[in-house]
């Protein structure tokens, strides 16, 4: 049987507070929404092993991982975009070149070029360990999403990858992913094995990163506290993560 929706919910920002934990207010609108027969979905740009804590947590068994590279559907992998190897050793190669050091990601874990104060100043803004130095990791697994470890110097980079794209996320860094590729795009591929293209669809966001998942959805739901051109694309804005934004969202949306 279809469910009676699909909410897909960023994390930094809007699922989780400022100090990087789920309300309370938050974990009683998910159970609500479930007894309503509607999914709930996390969409981020970390990877599995990043969110596996807040999956236990909040139950929520589905995730939009590392910007739409993989979708994750009740604990089973159902799509994955792979970056290629000689396509990643040339981003290497030209991150050296600007003294940025990059980091390599699958659904497994993480690996690092190198630490340097930026990348553990990006972890940490996070509230995550820094990963292990892994230096040849896309020589050896699959990666699916990559980091540039850079405060400044963005411009560099697009220019000479064409085939990438290159999204500011964090001030100490920028998600690296095929171009074309965002949440929209695993939201779709979601839909589309699932056969749930009809069923309706609501997301709640923050960041520019969120920006084509709410051009995916039937209704978009900006925290507060999000940036301003995200809150102009919005169907609503709602409060803030730290202020029951969740929780009123959904009521707003008639969904719990």
């Amino acid at each position: 049987m279809k469910p009676h929706g699909i909410c897909f919910f960023d994390m930094d920002g809007t699922l989780l507070n400022n100090e990087s934990t789920v309300l309370d207010s938050s974990l009683y609108a998910l159970e609500k929404l479930r007894e309503n027969k509607i999914i709930p979905v996390i969409a981020t740009g970390r990877t599995l092993t990043e969110i596996s804590h807040q999956m236990e947590v909040t139950g929520i068994e589905s995730a939009v991982i590392m910007n739409g590279q993989m979708v994750i559907f009740e604990r089973e992998k159902v799509y994955e975009d792979i970056l290629e190897e000689e396509l990643l050793e040339r981003l290497t190669q030209e991150a050296k070149s600007q003294n940025v050091e990059v980091c390599y990601y699958n659904d497994k874990r993480i690996g690092a070029s190198a630490i340097t104060p930026v990348v553990k100043a990006h972890y940490d803004f996070l509230g995550e360990p820094t990963p292990m130095v892994i230096a040849d990791m896309y020589k050896k697994e699959t990666i699916n999403m990559a980091l540039l470890l850079l405060e400044s110097g963005d411009e560099y980079f697009p220019e000479r990858f064409k085939e990438l794209q290159f999204i500011r996320n964090t001030p100490f860094s920028n998600d690296v992913l095929r171009k074309g590729g965002s949440k929209a795009v695993g939201i779709a591929k979601l839909l589309e094995v699932m056969g749930y293209q009809d069923v309706p669809t609501y997301a709640f966001g923050d960041g520019m990163n969120d920006l084509e998942m709410f051009g995916a959805v039937n209704y978009s739901v900006a925290m507060e506290n999000a940036v301003p051109h995200l809150k102009e694309q919005a169907s609503f804005v709602t409060k803030d993560n730290n202020n029951d934004g969740i929780k009123l969202g959904l009521e707003k949306l008639g969904l719990i």
